[in-house]
């Protein structure tokens, strides 16, 4: 599965694996949401694979708005079913005040139950071959048992590498937080990060892990321009 963003794949032997799970970590500003806008936008234009958007911070007309900043014509293949942009966030605007949803994230008998349906019909309706869930970290807030937790989003995970999609699911990190942990469930980890060097930000792209795929085990430079990412052999 070739993710479309310029210089990444160049980095890998192959795209990624079909129906694999890889967790795109890092810091707030680094790139992650970017880098999964981009992955669907050039997966529905490039390669005719329709994408899911599973949004858990950011409003439908939020995203749109970031996809417009690059030149993505996102509402045109909204328009013909190639992406879909769903709307999760567990608080929401509602009579003026921030409410919690509880209808999808609490008295679940069994951790993630009505997310994972939820998600696989969205998979379902557009017959969808690349997903995107924007961020894992945001679900980690919604549940205090923290074994339920992790067994709910193992559940998850294997339901989406058995449904026939390449999903990448976004989480914050930095060193100096504890290991995610979708790190421990997914079969590939990507970290993005950000460094301010003489007042301008220096991002970077790594993988640490991709199962059966050969890639750099460099750091390698990333730039956010007019058209989104860019990766640098160095």
């Amino acid at each position: 599965v070739k993710t479309g963003i310029p210089g990444f794949d160049s980095i890998l032997s192959a795209g990624f694996k079909n129906n694999s799970s890889v967790a795109v970590s890092g810091p707030p500003g680094s790139g992650k949401t970017t880098f999964g806008l981009q992955f669907l936008h050039s997966g529905a234009k490039q390669f005719d694979e329709a994408g899911v958007f599973i949004s858990l911070s950011q409003s439908v007309d939020e995203i749109k708005m970031d996809c417009k900043s690059f030149g993505w014509d996102v509402e045109k293949l909204i328009e013909k079913g190639k992406i879909l942009i769903v709307d999760l966030r567990p608080f929401k605007i509602k009579n003026e005040g921030i409410a919690r949803d509880d209808s999808m994230y609490r008295g679940e008998q069994i951790p993630f139950e009505h997310l994972t349906k939820f998600i696989l019909n969205s998979i379902k309706k557009i017959k969808a071959k690349r997903i995107v869930i924007d961020s894992i970290s945001m679900l980690g807030m919604q549940y205090s048992d923290k074994f339920h937790m992790s067994q709910g989003l193992q559940g998850m995970i294997q339901a989406l590498e058995n449904f026939d999609v390449t999903s990448i699911l976004i989480s914050e990190f930095s060193e100096k937080n504890k290991m995610p942990r979708e790190w421990f469930t997914t079969s590939g980890i990507i970290q993005l990060d950000n460094q301010i060097i003489n007042n301008e930000m220096k991002r970077t792209i790594k993988i640490t892990k991709l199962q059966g795929i050969k890639h750099s085990e460099h750091v390698h430079p990333v730039e956010i321009g007019n058209d989104g990412l860019v990766i640098y052999q160095n």
